[in-house]
């Protein structure tokens, strides 16, 4: 092997992460990517089975925590387990969270309490939580969505709980800049996860809506994972407070008929 590819050093080297619903989907494809370039992560879900059984995959560097991001009590368990292995975190990536297709007038308001308090409360816990325990220098990434700064009709609750999101991002990029903490957001576009399984998206004509992406497919979690490294790592060290959206296009316009 040459020099290029035997010396290359891993992307996430010193980084200790916590990732949270980091056992399915765009989470757990982000925990695979960065302890793949060297990380150390801890993987926060809900799920114990789930979340266990990709911890035990990975082996060392890779640890589960249970973790309800909408509980302060939880998030306290969680960095207290971090605190007793003896690592620091460096980074926070903020990935839990669920999507409800309802036009407004049939929301209830505890289904869309219940959108908020996971998508946008459970960020700004882990935000407001973790940054008093982060490394300065460190970093966070939050994962918002393309409807937090294109909205959908049909998806207000999620529109909602993820443009505040984006805008809490930034607030947070202002206020930790001083201890060099860049924080940033990943505002995916559609991409195919189990998020979209749920009987809400049932009727949806995926091929009419593919026809409208620009570069005519769905995403997938590991280009989303890709975004998060490039934030997570020190390649970004002078990006903070963006939205960067992962859409195939959809937001530069429409696209020629």
């Amino acid at each position: 092997m040459t020099s290029a590819a035997a010396t290359r050093q891993p992307r996430c080297a010193g980084v200790t992460a916590l990732v949270t619903g980091g056992a399915a989907g765009i989470g757990a494809a982000v925990v695979r990517l960065i302890h793949h370039e060297g990380a150390r992560v801890y993987v926060a879900d809900l799920n114990v089975e789930q979340g266990q059984r990709l911890a035990d995959e990975l082996g060392e560097r890779a640890t589960f925590v249970h973790l309800d991001v909408t509980d302060e009590v939880s998030w306290a368990a969680a960095l207290g387990r971090v605190r007793r292995t003896g690592s620091q975190l460096t980074t926070l990536v903020n990935s839990a969270g669920a999507a409800l297709r309802r036009p407004l007038l049939d929301t209830s308001p505890a289904d869309f309490r219940r959108i908020v308090d996971l998508n946008l409360t459970g960020t700004f816990l882990g935000m407001s939580l973790v940054a008093a325990e982060l490394a300065d220098g460190g970093s966070i990434v939050n994962i918002s969505s393309l409807n937090g700064v294109l909205p959908t009709a049909g998806l207000g609750a999620y529109v909602a709980s993820k443009a505040g999101v984006s805008a809490l991002t930034r607030v947070a990029a202002l206020e930790l800049a001083e201890r060099g903490i860049t924080v940033n957001a990943v505002c995916p576009g559609s991409i195919d996860t189990a998020i979209t399984d749920s009987g809400d998206f049932a009727d949806v004509d995926w091929d009419a809506y593919v026809r409208t992406i620009p570069l005519r497919r769905r995403g997938r979690a590991a280009e989303v994972a890709h975004a998060v490294l490039y934030l997570a790592s020190d390649e970004s060290r002078y990006v903070t407070g963006t939205n960067l959206i992962i859409d195939g296009g959809v937001a530069a316009g429409r696209p020629a008929t």
